[in-house]
């Protein structure tokens, strides 16, 4: 349930951004159409933008640690599950490494 409620999410997310793109260019073709309203946008929108992705910085380094923590805190089931993912692909990874299968050629 879990996993289709992130790739809903995921979905949701791509077709926003597919969305942002298609936008921007119409608004790109009309700047260059006319002139006037590429000064507004540097004068107005790109202040804007540059403000919003300075809060989006500030509260994706604050919100890191705790997130972090409450992850680590939370079900410690998931770490074990990756420490055993680790050393499932490292003991693969020396299985492929060349003098071993040299000697299980033999």
């Amino acid at each position: 349930m879990h996993l289709e409620q992130e790739a809903e999410v995921a979905g949701v997310a791509v077709a926003g951004s597919l969305r942002a793109v298609e936008v921007g260019a119409i608004v790109l073709i009309g700047l260059l159409v006319c002139p006037p309203l590429a000064i507004l946008t540097v004068l107005v929108v790109v202040p804007i933008l540059v403000i919003g992705t300075v809060v989006g910085l500030l509260a994706a380094v604050l919100a890191t640690p705790y997130l972090l923590v409450q992850h680590l805190r939370g079900n410690h089931g998931h770490v074990r599950v990756l420490r055993h993912r680790l050393s499932v692909a490292g003991r693969s990874i020396l299985e492929l490494a060349p003098h071993r299968i040299h000697q299980a050629a033999r």
